[in-house]
């Protein structure tokens, strides 16, 4: 196992050069320069590095102030929904012949309590919140979170980009299971059989990884995976943000399906319907995807999401990177949770 302070030296080193390449795009929040400037001052101040250069901080902050201004305007206005008919750029091809199509899961009716697992990747940290927004739980040095998920047996998978890690840990933090040969990875998913599947985003693989850290299936074949799923049909659903698009995969590594035209995939879930949500964050959407790939639903102007999902009483939450919120089927804001960096999100509903 490596040491926590090295593990919290590679945290600060890639928080760095992600903060710095969100400032070439689109900002997560107006605070962005001052978390650079203080990010650089904790790794001028650690114990294997030397003080930065005072011209350089100020040189960092002074680039992504100009940057922020202009973006943090941007990412304010309000969401919103476009008619179904807008069509889309290319259109994707046909699916190929597959398993017979799930027929839909009946409507569920959430109950009145329900918690809100939020992956913080800035603050390295993951909360739990009530339907209030109170926060339930919170475990601090989770390095780079970008994935966070509730495990049957009450434990949570986390995913640490930072560190390149995957573990299952209990409701204190402590680990219970980890793996550890990753490179970067951006999402993790227990499997019904106990084995893990993984997005190991920038090893350029998506895994299937047993209790005892065996590699029993990957496909690797020039991808970069933002997001995994395991389908009912036995197919993986991929994020594929190297070619801008989402694939389904057999288990013998054919591409069954796939849509197109997705810049900057970060997320895709197949939806009980049949259709495929998917989030765009550079165009600051989530569209809905039937199976010809053609728009069915869409979101707009939202503040670079990284997750979407669709709830059982038919809203779609969305991780954005200052805040978690959920909209109705007309795009209407009913609820919302203001984070630092949100990139990922679950909900779970008690009974």
């Amino acid at each position: 196992m490596t040491d926590t302070n090295d593990f919290a030296e590679a945290a600060l080193d890639l928080q760095m050069d992600a903060l710095l390449h969100e400032a070439s795009g689109v900002l997560p929040s107006p605070t962005l320069a001052d978390r650079i400037a203080d990010a650089m001052q904790r790794r001028a101040a650690g114990p294997t590095r030397s003080r930065a250069p005072w011209w350089y901080a100020a040189a960092a902050v002074l680039g992504v102030s100009v940057v922020g201004a202009v973006a943090w305007l941007r990412a304010d206005e309000r969401p919103a929904v476009v008619p179904a008919q807008e069509p889309q750029p290319a259109p994707a091809p046909a699916p190929a012949p597959q398993d017979p199509k799930p027929v839909p899961a009946p409507a569920q009716k959430p109950a009145d309590k329900w918690t809100t697992l939020i992956a913080d990747y800035s603050d390295n940290r993951v909360i739990e919140v009530d339907e209030t927004g109170k926060i339930v739980l919170e475990l601090d040095e989770v390095f780079g979170a970008w994935d966070a998920e509730l495990l049957p047996n009450g434990n949570l998978l986390i995913t640490e980009f930072s560190v390149s890690r995957v573990q299952e840990v209990d409701r204190t933090g402590k680990a219970v299971w980890v793996f550890e040969n990753l490179k970067n990875p951006y999402d993790a998913d227990r499997l019904p059989n106990g084995n893990t599947l993984i997005a190991d985003t920038f090893g350029s693989r998506v895994i299937e990884v047993t209790p005892k850290g065996q590699v029993v299936w990957q496909y690797d074949k020039d991808i970069r995976p933002f997001d995994c799923d395991r389908l009912a049909n036995g197919n993986t659903l991929i994020a594929d943000v190297l070619g801008d698009r989402v694939i389904e995969i057999n288990a013998n590594g054919e591409a069954v399906w796939q849509a197109r035209n997705l810049p900057n995939v970060h997320d895709a879930d197949r939806l009980a319907n049949g259709n495929t949500l998917v989030t765009l964050r550079n165009l600051g959407e989530v569209r809905e995807l039937d199976a010809t790939g053609a728009v069915v639903w869409i979101l707009k102007k939202l503040s670079s999401p990284s997750d979407a999902d669709r709830l059982p009483n038919g809203n779609t939450l969305v991780a954005e990177n200052t805040r978690l919120r959920e909209f109705d089927k007309d795009g209407l804001e009913v609820w919302k949770k203001e984070m630092t960096w949100a990139v990922e999100a679950n909900r779970y509903y008690k009974r």
